[in-house]
């Protein structure tokens, strides 16, 4: 009963997004004539964010709205360490401030699994797809999740006397590293493996981090069962894949809410754990999938991107007739 409930919830608030998002009105990226900067307004003129951003960091066609329930402006304030910094702050659609991303390859960190890194004094945390902090920020450095995990550490610096590009992490004397979970808490490695699925890192392994419902695990049989998506994804390996190796591992890395109405669906490669980003798909409570680009805005009809696939993988067999994952795609098509 609560289910369907919740079912019905989710429903229905993926009808009234879009007349909730028109009654709050359009907003657009503007420019001040004065000094350049970037700000937002809402289509009735209305300042929402006055303008602060750099207009670098911001979108250049000012004449389309704005669609993400969370709005980046680059300004100039900064929060920086040895080991992290950030730049520009996050506002909800009413303007309001949120937090400040932590820089990751000339923009503002992306979300992996749901949570995205924030920076406050100094320090790395997380926060959700609300823009709301879901784990306090306390660590000098955080990588992103993969697998249910991220890796932390105090005391560290990247040492740009060896690399000013691409620079290593290095550690002070009395530096600390840990792996975190999605509360934010340590987790010792085992010494051993408990489960097939759990993490293997650093010698040690972490345990297999996700739970599910009864109809969340009908969820991952329903799209394990399409092997011929792990046919695609061996098609251009250089060796022969075979037994639990050759399939990818899907899990459940983020559930509908009243701003997402999707099941985010991770697949990542068996027995190692790398997520796969190509292989990320979101499924409505109907039941329909999509495949999604990196930045989670990019959405591809399953079939649509299933046919595009297929129809690669027969070029590909074509230009490599040797290809020791070969498959017979058109049994694949002619299903289409």
């Amino acid at each position: 009963m609560k289910n369907r409930l919740f079912s019905s919830f989710i429903l229905m608030t993926i009808f009234l997004l879009p007349v909730l998002l028109r009654a709050q009105g359009q907003l657009y990226y503007f420019m001040d004539p004065k000094d350049s900067l970037i700000g937002v307004k809402d289509n009735k003129g209305k300042v929402i964010i006055p303008p602060l951003g750099n207009p670098i960091y911001e979108p250049q066609d000012l004449n389309e709205p704005i669609t993400d329930s969370l709005i980046f402006i680059g300004d100039f304030i900064n929060d920086y360490t040895g080991a992290a910094g950030s730049f520009g702050s996050m506002y909800d659609r009413n303007g309001i401030f949120l937090y400040r991303p932590l820089a990751y390859d000339a923009g503002p960190d992306y979300f992996e699994e749901g949570l995205a890194r924030c920076m406050q004094k100094g320090k790395v945390g997380f926060v959700n797809e609300q823009g709301k902090v879901a784990i306090r920020p306390q660590w000098d450095w955080v990588s992103p999740f993969n697998y249910g995990y991220a890796f932390a550490c105090n005391g560290c610096y990247w040492d740009r006397s060896k690399d000013a590009e691409h620079p290593p992490l290095a550690y002070k004397e009395n530096a600390k590293t840990f792996y975190i979970n999605r509360e934010g808490k340590s987790v010792q490695l085992m010494k051993q493996r408990k489960t097939e699925k759990d993490l293997p890192v650093d010698g040690g392994f972490l345990p297999y981090a996700f739970k599910y419902t009864m109809e969340e695990r009908k969820i991952l049989e329903e799209i394990g069962a399409m092997e011929v998506v792990s046919k695609i994804w061996n098609a251009n390996q250089a060796t022969k894949a075979a037994g639990k190796e050759a399939r990818l591992q899907f899990e459940i890395v983020g559930r509908p809410s009243a701003l997402s109405p999707y099941y985010k669906i991770q697949g990542y490669r068996y027995g190692r754990f790398d997520k796969e980003d190509p292989f990320l798909f979101y499924r409505t409570l109907t039941g329909d999938y999509f495949q999604v680009g990196w930045d989670g805005k990019d959405k591809t009809p399953f079939t649509q991107w299933l046919k595009e696939q297929l129809e690669s993988c027969a070029q590909y067999f074509k230009d490599h007739p040797d290809a020791p994952n070969k498959f017979d795609v058109g049994r694949y098509l002619d299903k289409l």
